[in-house]
């Protein structure tokens, strides 16, 4: 018997059903399965059981990275970039190179002090000292902890330069 095949009989300590009357529990059951199975939606992004042609991410490849990321993050409902915990796991693993990162800080810093108009050394030690103790050794605030956000840490950060 294959599994599209009726059972012979009910099973056991069932009652038989009456004949004639619509298909068989067993076939009924079968449907209902092959229905659900059908019906399954199929998800936005992987890991999928059914191969499909189709890249969610198609419409973003035109945008900058990081609205990409963002309009990415909202459409599915996903996060954007991993937990700082997770990046200071792949740092402790050699897979992030710290003077690379040092050499990024160090340039964005540079970027947003020359943008400002502000060139002061120990300003720019600070700031550069600061970035790598919180990419490299703080942990990242849970949910419902109050911290300053982005916006709030330049502006004191201009207040005091300025």
């Amino acid at each position: 018997m294959n599994d599209l095949d009726e059972p012979r009989g009910p099973p056991q300590g069932a009652a038989a059903e009456p004949q004639g009357h619509g298909p068989s529990l067993g076939k009924r059951l079968k449907i209902r399965s092959m229905v659900n199975v059908a019906g399954e939606v199929l998800p936005f992004f992987w890991p999928m059981r059914n191969f499909i042609h189709h890249n969610p991410l198609h419409g973003l490849e035109d945008r900058p990275f990081e609205q990409a990321v963002a309009e990415a993050t909202r459409l599915f409902h996903a996060r954007g970039y991993l937990r700082r915990v997770e990046y200071r796991r792949l740092m402790e693993r050699g897979s992030i190179d710290l003077q690379v990162l040092e050499g990024l800080v160090a340039e964005l810093v540079d970027d947003w002090l020359r943008e400002h108009g502000v060139d002061d050394d120990d300003l720019r030690r600070l700031l550069r000292n600061c970035l790598m103790t919180i990419f490299t050794r703080m942990d990242q605030p849970a949910p419902g902890v109050e911290v300053p956000g982005t916006e709030e840490v330049l502006a004191a950060i201009k207040r005091v330069a300025g």
